[in-house]
């Protein structure tokens, strides 16, 4: 063997040589980016999800506040619409002395009175521009007295009377019955008005 066969050997071997290692570069590049790709797909999956569940629980939170402003809102209105009723009330309640009826409306009123503060020698209050009603409605109780009434209701609103026996006290007149009935009729004008137990 010549030199030339031993030098066209050795450039053979080193082709040979370069191309394995060529190859298994290759095979390496390959293969980490196999496993690049593979790890890009997860990171990509991973964050994916995450903003998903971000997305989610921000949406649930605009739900929440949505459902939360929504219910504030009817509560709201309805407040309004309960108060309206209220005012109305207050109105008509301000318009009926002086009515035809009001002696009837006073007489209940002190009947009412009497079976809270008991039996004994009752005394109607009442005020000085109600004398008249005031007489109606006594006409078939003997034995029960009346007074004029110099102390004004909190809110100015007047009408109705307040019946005493003793050291017990009915506050009887429109003010005060509103005050002390106005948790049950706001109930009962939030089922009339809304259908609801509010």
């Amino acid at each position: 063997m010549g030199a030339e066969d031993i030098i066209a050997r050795i450039r053979a071997d080193a082709a040979a040589e370069a191309e394995r290692i060529r190859l298994k570069a290759a095979d390496e590049e390959a293969r980490i980016r196999r496993e690049g790709e593979a790890a890009a797909a997860r990171e990509y999956a991973a964050i994916c999800e995450a903003g998903g569940r971000e997305a989610k629980a921000r949406h649930r939170k605009i739900l929440a506040r949505a459902h939360l402003s929504a219910r504030t809102a009817v509560r709201e209105a309805r407040e309004a619409g309960i108060a309206q009723c209220f005012e109305a009330a207050q109105r008509e309640l301000s318009a009926l002395p002086g009515t035809p009826g009001y002696a009837m409306v006073l007489q209940r009123l002190i009947v009412e009175g009497q079976e809270i503060v008991g039996p004994g020698d009752v005394r109607v209050l009442y005020r000085e521009e109600d004398a008249d009603a005031v007489r109606i409605a006594l006409a078939g109780s003997p034995g029960i007295t009346a007074a004029v009434l110099r102390e004004q209701p909190p809110d100015g609103a007047g009408g109705g009377v307040v019946v005493t026996c003793r050291s017990h006290r009915c506050d009887q007149r429109f003010s005060a019955r509103s005050a002390r009935m106005r948790e049950r009729l706001t109930r009962e004008a939030a089922r009339i008005l809304y259908g609801a137990d509010d």
